[in-house]
């Protein structure tokens, strides 16, 4: 059972430490309550809370991965390499089309939801 409390106690570790050091992943997790504070507004329906939801733990994980793998490097190659700089450059691209991906579910739930707002009112 030990095994098993450890596990857990390394992730919320892990959890602490980027919401604590890691600026991306603290802007990231903000942009999430700003679209969870959003969806609130605008009444989302079950299935786009879900989309809304896969999106930001999506990019969220994706920018945990993305400092992860930076900070592998950085450990590894104390030098400037231009190896190091194309996976540095490889896994901030996987953030940026998992952000893009959130951005467009984002736009196809809200901004109907926007126009409705404006044109009828909640």
């Amino acid at each position: 059972m030990k095994w098993f409390r450890d596990r857990f106690r390394y992730a919320f570790a892990g959890i602490r430490y980027g919401v604590l050091k890691d600026r991306s992943i603290v802007l990231q997790i903000v942009f999430g309550w700003i679209a969870i504070v959003v969806a609130l507004v605008l009444r989302c329906t079950f299935y786009e809370w879900l989309w809304i939801l896969l999106c930001i733990t999506l990019v969220v994980v994706g920018e945990i991965f993305n400092s992860c793998i930076e900070q592998c490097v950085n450990y590894i190659s104390l030098e400037i390499d231009p190896r190091a700089k194309k996976i540095k450059d490889m896994a901030a691209a996987a953030v940026f089309l998992i952000c893009v991906f959130a951005g467009i579910v984002g736009c196809l739930i809200f901004i109907p939801k926007i126009g409705e707002v404006v044109f009828y009112g909640l």
